[in-house]
């Protein structure tokens, strides 16, 4: 009976790290994406003409979706694309391999 226990108690807190895993992972890709549609499109709340083709733009735009022009950089992680994407794929990829590893275990069982 004990080991029942601990079997049901030891697979529910592995399921609740794999759903944790996973959903860090949407939010990784979510905020990866975000930060996409922040870097082409602004802040439209205050403007200013692009420097190479005179467009309005975002003062906070990276980069001018008219013509192509660079800004500045991302520099913070919570900002930055190619870390939210990293995070995201090891979060995705460590939630898909406990959940294969759970399922072995419950194979076994």
């Amino acid at each position: 009976m004990e080991e029942k226990i601990g079997i049901i108690v030891g697979t529910t807190l592995q399921s609740v790290f794999i759903l944790t895993m996973f959903y860090m992972a949407t939010r990784f890709f979510g905020r990866m994406f975000g930060n996409i549609y922040a870097a082409i499109k602004g802040n439209n709340t205050s403007l200013e003409s692009c420097r190479s083709c005179g467009h309005k733009i975002s003062k906070e735009a990276v980069f001018c979706p008219y013509c192509g022009q660079t800004f500045g950089n991302i520099n913070s992680f919570s900002t930055s694309i190619f870390a939210n994407f990293i995070a995201g794929v090891v979060a995705l990829a460590g939630g898909i391999g406990l959940l294969f590893y759970l399922l072995d275990l419950l194979k076994d069982q």
